[in-house]
């Protein structure tokens, strides 16, 4: 990892460059790995061994981890690169990368001692972050004792530690919606993931027994909301807007996906031999209908690509300048994330009609490609109707909030 520190010692926008385009490089040169153990991970409900070591290896978990532990403290933009091209070769593997570097950011900013608690000696720490609040937590001395069952919980077979969100009691007797950290070792998890998409992300749920956690590794919503429009670190990558992060982060393994069914269904048509049923044409390129609906599937995936990659660089950026994002960018942000991941499985079906029923073989990726993103596209964060509402909102002048990750 030495070349790595040099590369991330400058905190400016030409430092960051160079260290995506080093990150960028080593995901890259995973995806045939991670695309080749996609079998396994459908098969077995989990990522293989070898490809979490792998990711490991070329630090690609600690993207987001502070440079004091031994991170990268990568701005969203290198993420978001990273995390899409993850992507294109296994897509529980990039939804697993973003669920652990996503978490990481959001848990960095309770605090220096629930940090050194995280980081110290581990700068690979890997986690599961749940927003639901579906657990409980009773005041005791020094923290709180945490019961609770929250599922979905992405990369739970591989993660070091989880972030759960429940209602915190307060001073007053009043409750507040917040987050506790907690090693997984404290978790039982109940295999419970049994899904047509990303099958191999290990989704179960996860369960806690009266688990004491410290004050110091618990904050309420509102302490993290705080930072919505600009952070108040001294450090570039945790001064971006805090819910337009956490929330444009889903995109990062949607793009890849799109990329990898662009990929592949090229891969398969310029080999020659893929005729369309039915008809004289003998090779599918030969077909100007064929040909159109190839050329609008990549410009779907390029538009889709493009849009998330220009909201990433205007959050990085606003983190560096210390700039803040105001509430109708953040808005928009919402609506064009949703429409984005939309259009990028758009693009995806029309490739699905370009490869024909043999798409839908087990041995073709692109099936599993195709179940991944309608499956990913389906999160509460990616639909896109919410967000329009909350834009027309304050196009109205009308700010009663609808939700708190704006």
């Amino acid at each position: 990892m030495g070349a790595l520190q040099q590369l991330h010692a400058e905190d400016t926008a030409e430092g960051q460059k160079a260290l995506r385009d080093e990150l960028v490089a080593r995901a890259t040169a995973l995806v045939p790995q991670l695309r080749a153990g996609g079998t396994y991970s459908d098969a077995n409900r989990r990522l293989p061994e070898e490809s979490v070591t792998a990711l490991h290896e070329a630090g690609l978990f600690r993207i987001r981890t502070p440079k004091r532990f031994g991170g990268l403290e990568a701005d969203l933009r290198t993420y978001h690169d990273v995390v899409a091209e993850i992507g294109r070769g296994c897509g529980s593997a990039a939804w697993v990368a973003f669920i652990s570097n996503a978490t990481v950011w959001i848990a960095c900013h309770l605090g220096e001692q629930a940090v050194e608690d995280i980081f110290s000696g581990n700068p690979d720490a890997r986690f599961i972050g749940l927003f639901a609040p579906l657990g409980t937590a009773t005041k005791v001395e020094g923290g709180y004792k945490v019961n609770g069952k929250w599922p979905f919980a992405s990369g739970s077979l591989h993660a070091d530690w989880a972030l759960l969100s429940l209602p915190l009691p307060q001073e007053d007797g009043t409750f507040e919606q917040g987050v506790v950290v907690m090693p997984m070792n404290d978790l039982t998890v109940e295999d419970t993931w049994f899904f047509a998409g990303m099958r191999g992300t290990g989704s179960n749920t996860v369960i806690a027994s009266d688990v004491f956690v410290p004050t110091h590794r618990t904050a309420p919503l509102s302490r993290l909301l705080a930072s919505n429009e600009v952070g108040q670190s001294d450090k570039a990558s945790f001064r971006e807007a805090f819910a337009a992060n956490a929330v444009i982060m889903l995109g990062a393994p949607v793009i890849g996906l799109a990329r990898a069914a662009l990929e592949l269904t090229l891969d398969r048509v310029n080999a020659g031999n893929k005729r369309i049923s039915y008809s004289s044409y003998a090779d599918l390129r030969k077909s100007p209908a064929m040909q159109v609906t190839i050329a609008e599937a990549a410009s779907m995936v390029e538009m889709a690509s493009a849009s998330l990659e220009r909201w990433c660089d205007e959050i990085s950026d606003g983190g560096r300048a210390g700039e803040p994002l105001s509430f109708m960018r953040r808005a928009q942000m919402r609506v064009d994330l949703g429409r984005a991941t939309q259009m990028a499985r758009q693009a995806v079906n029309k490739l699905l009609d370009v490869q024909g029923a043999s798409a839908f073989a087990d041995d073709n990726p692109l099936q599993r490609v195709w179940r991944d993103i309608e499956f990913a596209t389906r999160h509460g964060l990616l639909s896109p109707e919410v967000p329009l509402e909350i834009l027309a909102r304050g196009l109205f002048g009308d700010f009663e909030p609808l939700s708190p990750l704006v």
